[in-house]
């Protein structure tokens, strides 16, 4: 059981909370080349059914 007379000393700090995680650069790499690759996708296959008709 800790000493009552500690806790008067020296108070516990409560817990920071956890600040999120930075995403790594490879993850954010990953996501552009992901979002790249479906805009690209979109804007062709809207270019093709614009000129299909």
């Amino acid at each position: 059981m800790p000493d009552p007379h500690c806790n008067n000393c020296c108070p516990v700090e409560p817990p920071k909370p956890e600040t999120p995680v930075p995403w790594p650069l490879g993850a954010l790499l990953w996501l552009g080349i992901i979002l790249g690759v479906g805009g690209g996708a979109y804007v062709c296959v809207m270019w093709l059914m614009a000129s299909a008709f």
